[in-house]
């Protein structure tokens, strides 16, 4: 959770809470708020006044006051404090000893209720992570820095048989043209010095599988900059053993990252009962949101018809902070009902799709809520709720250009990152891409599926292949230079 700062206030303008009524609050909690904590022989007061990261009823990270001087607190909660802090303490010794730099500790305290423990750090006030210097890089330079600065403190942890088990570039901070890492609960000594070679090529490949697969070409360009901090040669077989491990945990963070879509987490909100399944995204949700989740057959009766057929309606519905589409899936008859309710639906699938799509970096429609008619395990009609995707279709957009190039190039990109991640799409014609300002968007993804099997991967994606190309027919320029785009892509 991230908070903004707000204005000073004295400590008779905010409540002092204790580690229950934290607890209690879960992610209901008000700012500023006072904590008293006894801090060896006295005790002070935080007051809190920026929430960076809050774990509800377990864990608190912000920008506190004290006696006039500012800090960043880590407010551990509940029966486990006491356990998290002193991880938290043994790694940050951990990354000392590694010579790492890391944010000073400047004392440890406990609630004066008893239930919570205290750790105030040096608050590096101009620190940008890692994190925010990629997602801003605009050049490919820029993202080689980047990963290369990683390397070189991931070089000397491994030296030192220390790793990472949260390994992110958010867990590294630039602040006064020095780096800092952070989050000392989860670097832990896995081996005596140095780490051998097997597990420090997992570590960089659970690191190097949080990017995108577009960027795995830059694997091999920052590599040699780890290779020198350990001392090691070049090995060709070295980067394929890596590559080999960032597929593994590629694929683990990906099964990870679907199935939290389908719970109460962070992200999401979910509510499950007898009769009926929704999950929502949290961000999203408001008052008008919560009354079209009570009754989306009335929204979609306020709203513009877009579809109206036997499998599937379709509707647009404006809200006050945004537009959506609503799909429902329908039943055909009471045999389709029998038929369909022994399986997950079309709008389950649309679901986890969308945020697979996300996981991968393929635009795609923004996935905002999921609903299905339950009957304990058997299931009914169900309703998929994306945001609404303003352009041209791809099929009227292309048609309208002269010179599409970059058009073309960027439908290319979708497929191309389709093909790698071995997806086919099941109806990839060109009305399923919507054409806006940041490039085409792809729709419709009940049908999509990822494939285990090369061979059945090949046979699909060349039906999609065949249904895209389809598009062109009457446009021969067209498709000659879409079949120069993709040849290489064909299985």
């Amino acid at each position: 959770m991230t908070g903004t700062v707000l204005p000073a206030a004295t400590t008779d303008a905010c409540p002092v809470e204790t580690a229950g009524s934290l607890v209690a609050a879960g992610r209901n909690i008000s700012l500023p708020f006072r904590l008293r904590v006894e801090r060896g022989d006295k005790t002070v007061e935080l007051t809190f006044v920026r929430i960076l990261r809050l774990l509800p009823g377990k864990r608190i990270v912000a920008v506190c006051e004290v006696g006039g001087d500012e800090c960043l607190v880590k407010a551990y909660l509940g029966r486990s404090a006491h356990r998290y802090a002193g991880r938290e303490r043994r790694g940050i010794g951990l990354l000392q000893e590694s010579g790492v730099r890391t944010a000073t500790l400047r004392w440890q305290g406990r609630l004066t209720d008893g239930h919570g423990q205290i750790l105030a750090f040096d608050y590096l006030r101009d620190a940008i992570s890692l994190q925010d210097r990629w997602e801003h890089a605009d050049q490919r330079e820029a993202r080689v820095d980047v990963l290369t600065r990683a390397m070189v403190i991931l070089g000397k942890l491994h030296n030192h048989g220390v790793v990472q088990d949260d390994i992110h570039l958010a867990n590294f901070l630039l602040s006064g043209g020095m780096l800092y890492t952070i989050d000392g609960g989860h670097i832990v000594r896995r081996s005596s010095p140095p780490l051998r070679e097997p597990a420090s090529l997992e570590n960089l490949g659970t690191f190097f599988a949080q990017f995108f697969p577009r960027f795995d070409d830059f694997i091999q360009i920052v590599l040699p900059a780890y290779e020198a901090v350990r001392g090691w040669p070049s090995d060709p077989v070295r980067l394929r053993r890596l590559a080999r491990a960032v597929f593994r945990s590629r694929e683990k963070r990906k099964k990870t990252y679907i199935s939290k879509a389908f719970r109460d987490c962070t992200r999401f909100i979910c509510n499950a009962d007898f009769r009926r399944f929704e999950v929502c995204e949290r961000d999203a949700y408001s008052k008008d949101l919560a009354k079209l989740l009570d009754d989306p057959d009335a929204a979609m009766g306020r709203g513009k018809l877009l579809k109206d057929g036997r499998t599937s309606t379709v509707a647009l519905v404006r809200l006050p902070e945004r537009s959506l589409v609503i799909k429902r899936y329908n039943m055909k008859s009471p045999w389709h009902r029998i038929r369909r309710a022994f399986r997950r639906t079309r709008a389950w699938t649309s679901w986890a799709n969308a945020c697979r799509m996300e996981f991968l970096g393929i635009p795609s429609v923004k996935p905002i809520a999921l609903i299905e008619e339950r009957f304990g395990p058997l299931r009914g009609r169900a309703w998929f709720i994306t945001e609404y995707v303003e352009g041209q279709d791809a099929l009227a957009c292309l048609r309208s250009l002269k010179n599409p190039n970059g058009e073309l190039e960027a439908l290319t990109r979708i497929l191309a990152g389709l093909s790698e991640s071995r997806i086919s799409h099941g109806d990839l014609k060109a009305t399923n891409f919507v054409m806006t300002e940041r490039g085409p968007v792809i729709l419709d993804l009940d049908a999509m599926r990822e494939h285990r099997s090369n061979e059945a991967f090949r046979r699909a994606f060349q039906r999609d292949l065949d249904r895209f190309m389809q598009n062109w027919t009457d446009r021969p320029e067209l498709a000659t230079r879409f079949e120069g785009l993709i040849g290489h892509l064909t299985p």
